[in-house]
């Protein structure tokens, strides 16, 4: 598998910290890596409802900010 550009060499860093979300989700959960992704996104809609933020919205500047992190445009 081929990883996108990573202009400003942080983007294993930031896998990393995604890693460490997922572990923690994992162990506190006890779902596994499989469903992992998946449960937490869905525990974090139920967040959003709560703290009244669009889901939906988050995830377009979620997007965004990705395409800008593996973009190798200035």
């Amino acid at each position: 598998m081929s990883l996108p550009p990573d202009p400003e060499g942080k983007n294993d860093t930031r896998a990393g910290w995604g890693e460490q979300v997922i572990l923690r989700f994992e162990a506190l959960t006890g779902c596994d890596r499989e469903d992992a992704l998946a449960d937490m996104l869905c525990d974090l809609m139920h967040w959003c409802d709560r703290n009244n933020l669009d889901f939906a919205r988050q995830v377009e500047r979620a997007e965004y900010y990705y395409l800008g992190e593996t973009s190798n445009e200035p």
